[in-house]
């Protein structure tokens, strides 16, 4: 059976698969935004034929879903007096210099909100039972608000969820979906409890009728030959089935995948820590990955805090089809609008007329027709022209002019992007190499990388479909928690927390058609001094407290062993094996030939003038090939600016190395 990754991006789906010899086979082909299955089955049947074949799919459907706020609709039982809970929220100022904060618009109207006569204590006891008529009276104050989902959320239900069993039972009645707070998210803070259990409510209607969709016509076309795997947040994966039913943990699917991929990459190379820059046409990612297994973090999209664990990213607005304008001071803006995947960027030839990044690229030099997909998709460079004079003649500006200022705009977002993974956090980005890809990536990595101070950039091999080849070797995967608090245990009766953790798991995987021998547990603990009001997440193991004070007193410069330490939740990560897709070939000293010489602005350089450059074909480069900017290394899914004085390289597994000055080559 071969395996296939598809990634759908807002602009693009990018497919992958392996080839018998370890290359990779790959497409590419504009998504379709009605019918995002649609294109997904046209890119697998282009890889797959009629093979035997394993798909493993990472979507932003519910990225979208929660960002645009076009989700189903769903009513929401809590406990009497807690009926406005979503909409309070947190104490936090989004905006701390804003002189006239506005609240944010509440995720759940109020007409939509559901009280319930019960009341636990923070231990669990019961203080106000849940009565028959009280039932009776809930099921019908919820029938008469017609939901597509139903999301319950009790106070103090982590600690037991008897009330929310019972609702769930009574509800059920209705023939639409229950969710319960202490089984999509059994941790206290009930506040992010109920937003995760509200999300899972509200991303049901929209998301899982995309998934049993995409998995009947993947069955339909290879019937009893074929698996519908999906990517969730934490860079696992679960059968449409199992994802279709808890999409909340799809909520960063997308971006998972290149940063599983990133991870395999740079143990390949022997890389430690690395930033990442992920550019597609709608948004960009950053993260910092360290060492082996990135810790699982709490995710926030569309301003909800999820308590549904993803690996660390952190999303701006700003990517290839990212809309330009001038907004009301005369300030031009570059995103969060985007022309998607229809119309498109202008010069896309489908109706566009707006200006955006992929458009000022074309204007400036920094793309190529023959080169864009392989030659296979004719860009308009004169609609890249019109849209990019409008735009300039608002401000007075010239075409070029115009162009120049959205480039230096959208690398400025990604600057502030790193930075806030980086050097917000206490890391000095000039330690790090930075991994970029996604379809626009390498047109701005050199940039942002020497603004940063940084020497060294890795574009990995078909950067621009780089998180499909991340989903080739996903596991599958379980994340799992379960809030205690308590002063830290034993070794002994820790054992004993994870236990029922554990048996969840292994029984989910085993369902999915892991084998029991081939499963790996992570156990991690979130530790906390008493009266602290954050806590760590630290690897279960010999020496916790230890590395616990460790921890503590890298983040904050000094260590509080005088107080107790205080288990705050069990977290277990269970997952079936993987494979990575990098193999080393023989490198070879060796000159690449240029197919073309054209003119470019390379705002790199520091110079706003067209100069003459060479341009190189990706594929025609074999390891130990070289080129010396400025140049401009074009490939099927992407392309690579070589800034002036910078080198790049072809290495053993196949990643392009830029250096820049001062940088080994």
């Amino acid at each position: 059976m071969i395996r296939v990754g598809i990634d759908t991006g807002g602009t693009f789906t990018d497919a992958v698969r392996p080839r018998e010899d370890g290359s990779l086979q790959v497409f590419k082909l504009p998504t379709t935004p009605q019918r995002p299955a649609q294109a997904v089955l046209a890119a697998l049947l282009e890889l797959a034929q009629a093979e035997p074949t394993a798909l493993v799919h990472g979507t932003t459907h519910a990225t979208n879903a929660l960002l645009t706020g076009k989700l189903g609709r769903v009513v929401f039982v809590t406990t009497a007096g807690f009926a406005d809970i979503l909409a309070i929220g947190r104490q936090e100022r989004n905006e701390l210099y804003c002189l006239e904060p506005r609240p944010q618009r509440p995720a759940q109207p109020a007409s939509l909100v559901v009280e319930v006569d019960e009341r636990l204590d923070a231990t669990g006891e019961v203080l106000r039972a849940l009565g028959a008529s009280e039932l009776r009276r809930v099921v019908e104050e919820v029938r008469r608000r017609r939901p597509e989902a139903i999301a319950v959320g009790l106070l103090h239900a982590y600690r037991d969820g008897r009330h929310e069993v019972l609702l769930r039972d009574a509800l059920a009645s209705l023939g639409v979906p229950v969710f319960c707070s202490h089984e999509v998210a059994p941790e206290y803070r009930e506040y992010e409890r109920f937003t995760t259990t509200w999300a899972d409510a509200a991303l049901t209607p929209v998301v899982a009728p995309a998934l049993h969709e995409l998995d009947q016509q993947v069955q339909a076309r290879f019937p009893g030959s074929a698996e519908v795997r999906i990517l969730r947040s934490d860079g696992g994966t679960a059968t449409a089935h199992a994802a279709a039913a808890d999409p909340v943990h799809l909520a960063l699917s997308g971006p998972a995948g290149g940063l599983a991929a990133a991870r395999t990459l740079a143990d390949a190379r022997g890389d430690g820590a690395v930033l990442t820059l992920d550019m597609g046409g709608t948004s960009t990612d950053v993260a910092l990955l360290p060492p082996g297994e990135p810790e699982l973090t709490p995710m926030s999209l569309g301003g909800l805090p999820l308590l549904a664990r993803g690996l660390p990213v952190h999303s701006v607005g700003t990517g290839g089809g990212s809309l330009a304008s001038w907004d009301p001071g005369g300030a031009l803006c570059v995103g969060p609008e985007s022309a998607g995947a229809l119309p498109g960027p202008a010069c896309y030839g489908r109706g566009g007329r707006r200006a955006t990044v992929t458009d000022a690229h074309l204007v400036a030099g920094r793309l190529h027709p023959e080169a864009f997909l392989g030659g296979e998709f004719a860009l308009d460079a004169e609609a890249s022209r019109a849209a990019l004079t409008a735009l300039g003649a608002e401000a007075g500006l010239t075409m070029f002019e115009a162009a120049i200022a959205v480039l230096e705009i959208a690398s400025a977002d990604m600057e502030r992007a790193l930075r806030r993974v980086s050097l917000a956090e206490g890391h000095d980005p000039r330690d790090f190499h930075l991994y970029a890809f996604g379809g626009a990536g390498g047109l701005h990595a050199a940039w942002v990388a020497s603004r940063l101070g940084m020497r060294s950039v890795v574009m990995p091999p078909h950067a621009g479909v780089f998180s499909a080849v991340g989903m080739l070797a996903a596991p599958a995967r379980r994340t799992l928690a379960k809030t205690v608090l308590c002063e830290l245990p034993s070794q002994r009766d820790r054992r004993e927390l994870f236990a029922d953790l554990e048996e969840r798991a292994r029984a989910e995987l085993i369902a999915e058609g892991v084998a029991p021998s081939a499963i790996k547990m992570r156990r991690v603990l979130e530790l906390r001094s008493a009266g602290q009001g954050g806590e760590f997440a630290i690897p279960e193991g010999p020496k916790l407290v230890e590395r616990f004070h460790a921890e503590h007193e890298r983040r904050f410069g000094y260590r509080r062993e005088d107080r107790p330490i205080l288990l705050v939740a069990a977290r277990l990560r269970a997952e079936g094996p993987s494979s990575s897709p990098w193999t080393a070939q023989t490198v070879r000293d060796e000159a690449p030939e240029p197919f073309a010489t054209e003119t470019a602005i390379l705002l790199e350089d520091g110079d706003e003038a067209r100069k003459p450059m060479n341009w190189y074909r990706r594929e025609e480069m074999r390891p130990g090939a070289r080129c010396t900017g400025p140049a401009i290394v074009a490939e099927y899914s992407g392309t690579t600016v070589v800034p002036s004085g910078w080198q790049a390289r072809i290495e053993a597994c196949g990643s392009l190395v830029l250096s820049g000055p001062g940088g080994a080559a």
